[in-house]
């Protein structure tokens, strides 16, 4: 176990040699390089993010196209002429509160 006089003059040693340091100096281009990789990272997902909306312009276009297609063949084979069926009773009632004279006596 180490006295308190050996750990103070340890710690003084220890504090001298901090003494003789120089302030170190950083690369002059280390700035330009850190933000160049974040502006990489930032498009990259920028890009991530626009294919991902391409992917999805191109589904739903894709989605639309397929039903109105189907819509347009579906609709081609139904416009068959429909026929009117006339019903006796349908015209009684017709004539009975529609008549067409359109005399009306109040």
């Amino acid at each position: 176990m180490k006295t308190l006089r050996e750990i103070e003059e340890l710690t003084e040693r220890a504090m001298n040699s901090i003494d003789h340091l120089q302030q170190t100096e950083a690369n002059p281009y280390l700035y330009q390089k850190l933000r160049q990789r974040m502006l990489d990272e930032r498009q990259e997902a920028i890009s991530k993010n626009a294919r991902l909306v391409l992917k999805i312009s191109a589904a739903l276009v894709l989605f639309m196209g397929v039903n109105v297609t189907s819509y347009y063949i579906l609709n081609k084979g139904q416009q068959v002429a429909v026929q009117k069926v006339k019903t006796p009773g349908i015209n009684a009632v017709a004539q009975e509160y529609f008549p067409k004279d359109s005399a009306y006596s109040y």
